[in-house]
């Protein structure tokens, strides 16, 4: 049996894995190696502003549960590939993603994914709340 691929930008909830502190201009900066968070990192970092705000997360990807699948494939990563900019950002090319083997992003989208990884904006929370499917705008960091 195949392990589920994961989210790389899921919400904050225990036995997820952070994988990266939002830097000021909206960019991950990636931990060198993820850390499964438990209950109480969770009610800590939900105290101060939303922690996917602060902090870039990756859980078990829930395919059609997730109002951002698209058919057969995550929304998210086919909007941000397409609307990814020329200079891609260096921490992409630098960084060895811990979970590059398990994401669903590289999965679907190669190296692309993994160019645009960094300024992805997991808490677009106004639009989610309206339950509107995401545009490429609202999800980057640029």
């Amino acid at each position: 049996m195949r392990k589920a691929l994961l989210c790389p930008s899921a919400a904050c909830r225990p036995n997820a894995l952070l994988l990266g502190i939002v830097n000021g201009d909206g960019t991950i900066w990636p931990l060198q190696q993820p850390v499964r968070i438990d209950r109480e990192f969770v009610e800590i970092a939900n105290r101060g502003r939303r922690p996917e705000k602060r902090f870039r997360f990756a859980s078990p990807c829930v395919q059609s549960a997730c109002q951002q699948w698209s058919g057969s494939r995550c929304g998210v990563i086919d909007l941000c590939a397409a609307d990814v900019r020329s200079e891609n950002h260096p921490l992409a090319r630098e960084w060895q993603c811990p979970i590059r083997s398990d994401c669903r992003w590289f999965h679907q989208n190669g190296r692309a994914a993994c160019e645009v990884c960094p300024e992805v904006i997991t808490d677009a929370s106004e639009s989610w709340a309206q339950g509107d499917r995401l545009n490429a705008g609202d999800l980057m960091s640029h």
